[in-house]
């Protein structure tokens, strides 16, 4: 008998993250276990430039340059999730706002409320550099935010795309272009300066725990990274490819590097606190 998933959330306090998942196991028990996330395995990489840099600039100018680029990161992806969801992707900077108040509100109605505003125009460029991407492969079914995991292996994660891709050439790195297979890929979009094997990795590690799911099976990964440096076909755009092969290569390092982290932190369990949704003086509220 195959394990009968009940819930799967993810549980976020700061920068830590878990999964609360409750199943049915083959023994026909319920159980409720915190899952680390993908990334928090990875933790356990060691990263020598990240030290060095750290030397170089001091700890609070790097955290506080990682903490905006991962606030950037952050809108960039709700935006795209948005777009992908059927809502509407707004452009509207602080110093020229392209809309009125009313123009805005009647946004909102027709969308139903689903509306996400960026106003800085360097990540509306990102976004609709994620557009080219899209009407340039059309993928026949789309999925977002898509939250997956692996019960044997005790991980999670949410990857930003689950694409269904037709066999064909693709210009989306470059003036060269990609051939695809026809299959179900893992599209997770990066918006950092920099795409390194830990990313690789990350996403192998999704397109195996989609496998893990029942999701049948996938014919690869591609990271779509938004500050690359090319200039041609999706300018500032580039589409890293990961074949089956690569995957199973990836993965492969990946469960070694995951080893390293269960074997220091197997038994680490999330801190659950509640937060209140408000705070008032106001004792008749």
């Amino acid at each position: 008998m195959e394990n009968k998933i009940l819930e799967v959330k993810q549980i976020d306090w700061f920068d830590s993250h878990f999964y609360k998942v409750r199943y049915v196991n083959d023994q026909k028990v319920e159980v409720e276990d915190y899952f680390p996330s993908v990334t928090i395995k990875l933790g356990a990489l060691d990263k020598p430039f990240l030290k060095q840099w750290y030397g170089e600039v001091g700890i609070e100018y790097a955290r506080s340059q990682m903490n905006q680029a991962a606030d950037r990161g952050s809108r960039i992806h709700w935006a795209w999730n948005t777009f992908l969801t059927g809502g509407a992707v707004l452009y509207d900077p602080p110093k020229t706002p392209l809309y009125t108040p009313e123009e805005k509100s009647e946004l909102y109605k027709r969308f139903e409320n689903k509306v996400f505003v960026l106003s800085n125009q360097d990540e509306m460029y990102d976004f609709l550099k994620l557009k080219a991407f899209f009407d340039t492969v059309k993928p026949d079914k789309y999925s977002s935010e898509q939250v997956v995991y692996n019960i044997a292996h005790r991980e999670a994660g949410t990857t930003d795309n689950v694409w269904t891709i037709a066999l064909g050439k693709y210009v989306i790195n470059g003036k060269e272009p990609i051939e695809l297979p026809f299959g179900q890929y893992v599209v997770d979009v990066k918006t950092g300066k920099q795409i390194n094997d830990e990313h690789f990795m990350q996403v192998a590690c999704y397109v195996k725990c989609c496998e893990a799911m029942g999701m049948g099976e996938f014919s690869g990964a591609i990271i779509a990274h938004t500050s690359a440096q090319i200039k041609s076909g999706i300018e500032g755009f580039k589409a890293y490819y990961l074949s089956r092969a690569e995957i199973e290569q990836y993965y492969q390092d990946y469960r070694d590097i995951a080893k390293v982290w269960e074997r220091q932190f197997g038994t680490r369990k999330p801190t659950i606190r509640q937060l209140p949704g408000y705070v008032s003086l106001n004792k008749n509220v």
